[in-house]
């Protein structure tokens, strides 16, 4: 390739719309139906003519003969019902009719013809086999009908995502997002009718990964495949989920319905205080209607669907508050004693300090600003029911939601070998969200708009070489501010350019003051994804083969308070005693007296980044016989890093093999690294195998397996673990410090004038880093290798009576070079002097935190599946599954969505990962999921003989959803830096918290089995040594259909559904920081019963 071409694809996307042409990749929205015609004999029938004829279209689809070997492939086929019909001359015409094609599957068809006349024909209507003969790929397909049928909170498709075997959902705050077998949701990626349908923006405020998500009446089906799909897929590790827009057809056909929700029937919340409480206030109104038909018979057809949803509604909140007479100093009522930290002196070898006279700080001691923060606090107003010494205020934090949801799509067949279809949507959300401690925190607004357009074009070359060309555009802009006025307490604190908001004071056991509903507001971030992809298929002989390319042009942008609102920490380090700090001491009265144990400052963080993404593949289906399909190919994949295009970035060489060895870099001005500061790993094939073989002599039964390699998703990540957070770019200026914990001198003090220095960063003649920069420094290793999974399974199939399908799969993978992010300037040596001291990188930086990326990360998941299905018929459809796996990891999601990181994604001791490994946070060993529809039988099938009993008991029909799952992960920290490293502790363990675990509110897990780590050491508690309670929840919807008089195919249907409708009582997450009053001790419970009513009419 000549430099000029490398030019223009690096910097050009005009050039890559006319390159997709050659670029072919099969990210399709389609199916297949595979065909092998036999005599009576069983002998193959060359020469047979096959045609393709959509059911409710009338378009014939596709018409070819079969080759030498009998076989006539017929792929990308849209999802729907086809009739199929086969003659060759001394036979019999076969029909085929209601072929049901679903995405991402291949119905095989195997006909023996019967001798005669073609003019006589033999008709089938018999449902072709459920097995999947042809393909590898573990996947399962989730048809409008169960959509629409199954109660789903909000009417949101991908929660039906987490229902599907192998599957478990993620962390809560990542919008339904899931795990499918052990792969992270950040790997998953999404696609619409065929086309990328990907946010590239992480720390998205709803936490959403798909861009445009249609209305449930818009959409046909969707597949998710969840492992070792075929090299036509790429661009990620995880899951495929693949939602395929309706289309309109010749007749007209539509719906129109009104959910709608409010308290009458909810339960009221747990009660976790000696008040009484009242129930949540909830009105939503969920509206929508879609319609479909014809512009031009059998040429051109169209479909829109509009929702509308306005919420207003309000969640329990028990914060928890300082009492009068802690806010005063007066801690004579509190559990704990608190200790002058004046006093605090070395005795015997250890440092000791006096307890507060009658356990009161002297007014003479209050600080003025500490007292004046503590009185934002508002008082109790209750008592916690297990522990009298901690006190709530208590109320219900509300917020208001209005989204406005449209997608249309228009299909033309332009001619019998040339098609087209074209589609856009938009949601537009504007949320207000309140705060648990009004007067202390800030309610903010938040406003999302998303929207996409996606096109497409068949050409069907010959009978047996196809070309479909796909091309989408996405875009999503996210808007969030807050209320309240400026106000900095300390000078310093907020960045000069901030015009609202106050700071954040962090206080140990408590709600935090200044803490905001919309994070990191002002905040402004968009993102645009233009994707061109193409792929073609070729049936020769037993062979079809697939080829292809994609190209992917990302854009996000970012303008965000990165920290810079500021904060101070306030953890109870100061009035503890360092002999017993897990039981005395407050972070109130460290505040009271002005001590914070932590301090940090930001900027406004700006960026406007691009990435470009180019995979190509090659993929062989080969027809071995009749009963043995090998799918082989290898996909080659290149992940261009990020960079900014006013080069705002800067990295920070930390990798000791480098010769830029401890330099800073600048973006685009130093020659010395690519733009991006990183380089691109080019080498990246994925070699993909499996095998489908239908066992002979048993009726209706396949086993299939399959290897295959998978690179992982890293594009897009959290919003502060890119290279434009550094300074000057941003956190210019800004500190992080911490104290020793001893000694008040190295504590930031509360005081009117003082304030927090900002000096530069970086020396503007030099570009290197002041040494006294206390502010987090982010280094990107500049060789790494692209994360990889290697993935295996063993599935086997058998088809039963009754339309049964039994399935069973063994799954299992191993990740390896995945990103990891570790703070290199946490002190290698633990001992009593300053943590400052003892930084490595002192002399280069004073840097708290100098997060290193990069690729040492590391995951293995092994599990099992096992699923038993009906497919809807004569009223009855439901799907059981069970999945037991174990996912370990090193770290399960360090560069999360929302930049957020658990204790078990938080190294304890930076230089040693190994002892990180253990469960993963989304580690869910047991999961069980029973979802379906049963319908009174109605028609000929009806089993009322009087039209009495018809009319009182025809037309109900159940459908149920019920989910009993083991609990995730937990892993215990301390609140006090014993260590003395700067970072987050975890105590010592003892025994196994899980295994005594006593399993109250009181005490989920043994508390006695933890204890604090000694002086200048490192606790032993493992990643993961906790688990959560599990769940057990059953959501019903109880529906009952109507006929329309004189309205042929219309159906009224009457429903009310409810949500954990039993009211089973289902725990949220203990407590698990020792040092903390409720350590051990749940507070917080799961949505109780809720209810809505809806009705709906179909055409």
């Amino acid at each position: 390739m000549t430099y000029r071409l490398r030019h223009l694809l690096a910097y050009t996307p005009l050039p890559a719309l006319f390159l997709s042409a050659t670029m072919l990749h099969a990210q399709n929205s389609t199916g297949a139906i595979s065909i092998t015609v036999f005599d009576a004999g069983g002998a193959a029938v060359p020469n047979a003519q096959v045609v393709v004829t959509g059911t409710d279209t009338g378009v014939q689809l596709r018409t070819l003969t079969t080759n030498d070997h009998g076989i006539a492939e017929v792929p990308l086929v849209p999802p729907g019902n086809y009739n199929v019909s086969i003659t060759a001359s001394g036979f019999k015409t076969y029909q085929q009719q209601s072929v049901n094609v679903q995405v991402g599957a291949t119905v095989t068809l195997r006909p023996a013809l019967e001798l005669g006349a073609a003019s006589d024909a033999v008709t089938v209507t018999a449902q072709a086999p459920l097995i999947e003969d042809k393909s590898q790929t573990v996947q399962q397909v989730i048809e409008n009908k169960e959509l629409t049928d199954i109660p789903l909170n909000g009417r949101n498709y991908i929660q039906a995502a987490n229902f599907i075997p192998g599957v478990v959902p993620q962390n809560s705050g990542r919008d339904n997002s899931f795990v499918a077998y052990g792969n992270d949701g950040l790997q998953n990626s999404f696609l619409l009718d065929g086309a990328r349908n990907v946010n590239y923006i992480r720390g998205l405020d709803n936490g959403q990964r798909d861009m445009v998500r249609p209305p449930l009446d818009a959409l046909q089906e969707f597949t998710v495949q969840t492992s070792n799909y075929s090299a036509e897929f790429g661009a990620g590790a995880g899951a495929i989920l693949n939602a395929i827009t309706k289309s309109g057809s010749n007749k007209w056909h539509g719906s129109a319905y009104d959910f709608i929700r409010n308290k009458v029937l909810d339960a009221r919340p747990y009660n976790f205080t000696t008040t009484p409480v009242n129930k949540q206030q909830l009105v939503q109104n969920q509206y929508g209607g879609s319609f479909g038909g014809r512009i031009i018979r059998d040429k051109v057809f169209f479909f829109g669907a509009y929702e509308g949803r306005h919420t207003k509604s309000s969640s329990q909140n028990n914060g928890a508050v300082p009492t009068a007479l802690e806010r005063s100093g007066d801690f004579s009522q509190s559990k704990y004693i608190i200790y002058d930290p004046t006093t605090t002196r070395l005795v015997n070898g250890s440092y000791v300090r006096t307890p507060f006279a009658g356990n009161k700080i002297p007014t003479s001691q209050l600080n003025s600003i500490g007292q004046q923060l503590a009185a934002l606090y508002p008082l109790p107003n209750a008592t916690s029911a297990t522990d009298p010494y901690t006190h709530y205020y208590t109320s219900f934090i509300p917020s208001k939601t209005d989204v406005k949801n449209g997608i249309g799509r228009v299909d033309y067949t332009i001619s019998s070998k040339d098609s087209i279809f074209a589609r856009y949507g938009e949601t537009l959300s504007n949320a207000f969200t309140g705060v648990g401690l009004p007067g202390a925190q800030d309610p903010g607004n938040s406003r999302v708009d998303s929207k996409g357009l996606g096109a497409g074009y068949t050409r069907i070359i010959t009978q047996s070489l196809l070309n479909e060309l796909r091309f989408s555009w996405t875009s999503l802009a996210d808007d969030g501010l807050g209320t309240i006025a400026r106000k900095e307490f300390i000078p310093g604190l907020l960045d000069p350019n901030l015009t609202e908001g106050w700071p954040t004071f962090a206080v140990t056991s408590l709600g935090t003051i200044g803490s905001e509903a919309v994070g990191n507001s002002p905040l402004h971030k968009t993102s645009g994804v233009w994707d061109w992809a193409d792929n073609v298929s070729w049936s020769h002989g037993k062979h079809l083969t697939k080829f292809g390319g994609e190209m992917m042009w990302i854009r996000p942008n970012t303008q965000a308070a990165s920290n810079g609102r500021g904060g101070l920490g306030f953890t109870g380090a100061f009035t503890q005693s360092p002999t017993a700090r897990s039981t005395s001491g407050y972070g109130v009265a460290d505040l009271l007296l002005g001590y914070a144990n932590s301090v940090n400052t930001g900027t406004v963080l700006k960026s406007e980044e691009r990435g470009w993404y180019y995979g190509g593949y090659a993929n062989d289906q080969w027809t071995i016989s009749p009963n043995l399909t090998i799918n082989y190919g290898a996909r080659y994949e290149i992940f261009m890093p990020f960079y900014d295009v006013n080069n705002g970035e800067a990295n920070f060489i930390t990798d000791p093999d480098s010769p830029l060895y401890l330099q800073y870099i600048k973006a685009g001005i130093d020659k010395r690294l690519p733009r991006a500061l990183v380089y691109a790993d080019k080498n990246n094939i994925a070699p993909r195998v499996g095998f489908a073989y239908r066992v002979p002599n048993v009726k209706d039964m396949t086993l299939r397996g399959s290897f295959g390699m998978f690179y992982s998703q890293d594009q897009g990540l959290g919003i502060t673990s890119r290279l434009s957070t550094n300074p000057p770019y941003n956190n210019y200026g800004a500190i992080s410090q911490n104290s020793d914990q001893l000694n008040t001198s190295t504590s930031f003090q509360l005081s009117p004038n003082q304030s927090i220095p900002r000096s530069p960063a970086v020396d503007p003649a030099t570009f290197t880093l002041d040494p006294t920069y206390t502010g987090t420094i982010t280094s990107w290793v500049e060789h790494m290798q692209y994360g990889y999974v290697s993935q295996w399974s063993l599935s086997a199939q058998k088809q039963l009576p009754w339309g049964l399908l039994a399935e069973v799969n063994y799954v299992g993978n191993h990740g390896v070079h995945l990103l990891g992010r570790s703070n290199l300037n946490q002190p290698k040596v633990l001992n009593s002097t300053s943590v400052a001291s003892r930084r490595p990188f002192l002399g280069y930086t004073a840097a708290a935190t100098l997060n290193q990326i990069g690729d040492w990360n590391a995951s293995q998941y092994e599990g099992l599946s096992a699923k038993v299905e009906k497919r809807f018929a004569q009223g009855v459809q439901f799907r059981n599954s069970i999945t037991y796996g174990r996912t370990f990891s090193l770290l399960s999601q360090a560069l999360d969505v929302n930049d957020n990181s658990t204790a078990g994604d938080t190294l304890q001791d930076a230089y040693n990962h190994a002892i990180n490994w253990g469960p993963a946070d989304f580690d869910i060993p047991f999961r069980e999921v029973l979802t379906g529809m049963f319908a009174a039988p109605s028609g000929s099938h009806a089993i009322f003989n009087s039209r009495i009993a018809s009319a009182v008991l025809g037309g109900w029909a159940a459908s149920p959803v019920w989910v009993w799952q083991s609990g995730q992960p937990l892993t215990p920290t301390t609140s006090s830096d014993n260590a003395n490293s700067g970072a987050t502790n975890r105590p010592n363990q003892l025994c196994s918290a899980v295994h005594t675990a006593p399993n109250t509110r009181q005490q989920w897990f043994n508390t006695s089995c933890f204890g604090t780590n000694a002086l200048y050491t490192y606790g032993n508690a493992g990643k993961g040594s906790i688990r959560s309670p599990g769940q057990n929840r059953v959501d019903l919807s109880l529906q009952r259909n109507f006929g329309v008089p004189k309205w042929e195919g219309a159906n009224l249907n009457f429903r009310i559904e409810g949500f954990n409708v039993l009211n089973h009582r289902m725990w949220g997450s203990p407590n698990t920081t020792l040092g903390n009053t409720q350590f051990g001790q749940i507070t917080s419970a799961q949505a109780m019963r809720t209810v809505q009513i809806a009705g709906r009419i179909t055409f």
